[in-house]
């Protein structure tokens, strides 16, 4: 390198036909737009640092700041050997706009420069810019440039100069491998979240989807900008934004997937405070100017190394229990962190050498270990899906062997039992038969015993007659049990069939009033009877809810004291038939009431006039009332009387 005349000290570069960045100690003059006439004549330009800013340079004692224009020159000297050919000038982010100059020959421009925020066209977009030279030429490099919106001006990041080809193959495979590595983490983003929506419980692949978009989102817009190319008129405002809300977000989304992964070794609380932290930073840079984010970008830098500090150690304690990918994890992520520091460290101009591929190799490296990851998990978890379908199959057959044996007993047991039913049935019919033909055979010497207790009535006296009328009863006794018992076995019966017509309520109920008020006078009872319906006519069983009546009253009358009430109603509602009978009589003891709609049941309370009381009565009327689908309630109190409620659908 060398000083070439007419220029005020500024570093030259030696070409020799490679790509070369023009990196070191360039020229500037602030506050005017020089021809390359004047470049040859000027001799107030200060050295400055590329790649780098101006705002801390000195400019007549005073340090520049971030807004202003100038311009930036250097030269380049041929090699005289090399043939003549097309060179080309690679040219990556400058604040804010620019026009280049190649000696007197305009090269290209990305946005106006201009001399005040008005006459200024800001924008920021990576270029190639090709152009004819000679062997021995001396090349002067001159860039205009204008920044009257970012918080930082200059030439960002060093030109790039070498053979068209060269340069253009350079930058063409820099965009396909960047294009290609986008392409790869969106399938893997867009395929976790997928998962993710199938199913919200596997939170890992919401966050890698997002640590994916952060990664997407610094890839498109820095770099040779894959964002340009497919939206072109792309404002500098949306392309600082999608960095820094990338910078804010990139630290909290790897936190948040990591712990997904290993959620026992996270500190809740730290990492719930970084998400909130990374999405308040997330809404403030969408709703301001990127010049008032860029102020927070150095602190946030800092911020975003203590996360990534914070996850190296928490990775480290994972490799040391040993847990499934961990070591093979922490081989990717210190290759994405260093990758990520080098870019923070390189962008704020602390270390030299900026290079895009260094950190796209860091953060591909870092990806595919994360695809691995999730991809082993999976693999990990169909595993054992696998074998525990292979151990329910296994279950399931031994299930199927011991109900299958379980099965077989209680077929055995079955037909044991139906060999017993089949043999209780046969004794049952056999009984009933018995009690058929005895009811049959007793009728007959009962009747006759009551006709000539009539006949030798008129002939005793004293306790002979007395003797006559016992004998007389118990005849009389022993045919209305007979009659009770024939009749109870009849309605047993599975074939015994309900025969529902058409009849006239109040009909009904007046031949039960005249017939049981008779009764009620010779025991000097009241016997209250009332019909409440407006219906005339009912369908249903007029003999069996006779027989209810029946049942139901004379058991009223014959356990009511002489002088006490016998409440006797009847009423539809709602479509079935209420029949009510109720009276002021001993009533019902607990005990009672356990058994009172069994058989042969004898009861603590007793007729009041020596009435018989085979037992069978509340037997019957609960037989009929289950026949007829209704139901049938007792409330009583012992020594408070008792009320029988029988409620017969009508449908």
């Amino acid at each position: 390198m060398q000083s070439i005349s007419g220029f005020a000290q500024n570093q030259s570069f030696d070409y020799n036909g490679k790509v070369i960045p023009l990196r070191g100690d360039w020229s500037l003059v602030m506050g005017s737009f020089l021809s390359y006439k004047e470049v040859l004549e000027d001799s107030s330009a200060t050295q400055i640092q590329v790649p780098g800013t101006w705002n801390d340079v000195k400019w007549n004692e005073v340090s520049i700041g971030p807004y202003g224009y100038g311009t930036y020159y250097t030269t380049v000297i041929l090699d005289k050997t090399i043939k003549n050919q097309t060179l080309a000038l690679d040219v990556s982010e400058i604040s804010l706009a620019y026009q280049l100059y190649i000696n007197d020959q305009f090269i290209g421009q990305v946005g106006t420069p201009g001399t005040s925020k008005e006459n200024t066209d800001p924008k920021i977009d990576a270029e190639v810019f090709e152009f004819n030279a000679s062997p021995g030429d001396t090349l002067a490099l001159i860039f205009h440039i204008s920044n009257f919106s970012h918080e930082s001006g200059g030439l960002w990041y060093e030109p790039k100069i070498g053979p068209s080809d060269k340069v253009l193959r350079k930058h063409d495979l820099n965009k396909f491998i960047t294009l290609i590595m986008i392409g790869c983490i969106l399938i893997g983003g867009v395929f976790q979240l997928y998962i993710f929506l199938r199913k919200q419980t596997e939170k890992s692949g919401l966050y890698f989807s997002l640590v994916c978009l952060t990664i997407i989102m610094l890839m498109i817009s820095r770099g040779s900008m894959p964002i340009m190319d497919l939206f072109p008129n792309t404002s500098w405002v949306v392309l600082k934004k999608i960095v820094y809300l990338a910078v804010f977000l990139i630290g909290p989304s790897n936190a948040l997937f990591l712990r997904e992964i290993f959620p026992r070794y996270f500190n809740k609380y730290i990492i719930n405070s970084m998400a909130i932290i990374g999405l308040v930073l997330f809404c403030f840079t969408l709703l301001v100017s990127p010049r008032i984010s860029y102020a927070l970008v150095p602190y946030h830098h800092v911020y975003n190394i203590l996360i990534g500090i914070y996850l190296f150690i928490v990775l480290i304690k994972t490799a040391i229990d040993n847990k499934f990918g961990a070591r093979f994890l922490l081989i990717g992520y210190l290759s994405g962190f260093f990758a990520v520091l080098h870019d923070i460290l390189s962008s704020q101009y602390i270390i030299p050498g900026y290079s895009f591929s260094m950190i796209h190799v860091g953060i591909l490296l870092y990806m595919l270990q994360l695809m691995a990851l999730l991809g082993g998990r999976y693999l990990f978890a169909l595993e054992g899906k696998e074998q525990l379908s292979n151990h329910l199959k296994k279950v399931n057959k031994e299930l199927e062997e011991i109900v299958a044996r379980r099965t077989k007993a209680l077929k055995d047991k079955s037909d044991i039992i139906e060999l017993k039913n089949a043999e209780l049935e046969k004794a049952i019919k056999e009984k009933d038969h018995l009690m058929a033909v005895v009811a049959h055979d007793l009728k007959a010497p009962l009747s006759s015993i009551q006709g000539i207790s009539d006949l030798m009535k008129s002939d005793l006296k004293g306790q002979t007659a007395e003797f006559n009328e016992m004998i007389k009863k118990v005849s009389i006794d022993g045919r209305e049990m007979i009659d009770n018992l024939t009749e109870l076995k009849t309605y047993e019966q599975s074939d015994f069939k309900v025969t529902k017509t058409v009849f006239k309520l109040p009909d009904f109920f007046e031949q039960k009033k005249i017939t049981y008020e008779l009764i009620a006078e010779n025991k000097e009872i009241n016997l209250r009877s009332k019909l409440s319906s407006r219906r005339k006519k009912i369908l249903s069983d007029s003999n069996m809810l006779g027989r209810i009546a029946d049942n139901l009253l004379s058991n009223a009358l014959k356990f009511t004291q002489k002088g006490c009430i016998v409440n006797f109603l009847i009423s539809v509602k709602k479509g079935n038939l209420i029949l009510i009978v109720s009276d002021n009589g001993p009533g019902f003891s607990e005990k009672d009431k356990d058994s009172i709609f069994k058989e042969f049941q004898k009861l603590s309370a007793r007729p009041t006039a020596g009435e018989s009381s085979a037992g069978l009565g509340l037997s019957i009327v609960k037989t009929l009332v289950d026949k007829l689908e209704g139901s049938i309630e007792l409330e009583s109190e012992k020594g408070d009387g008792a009320k029988f409620t029988v409620t017969i659908p009508l449908n």
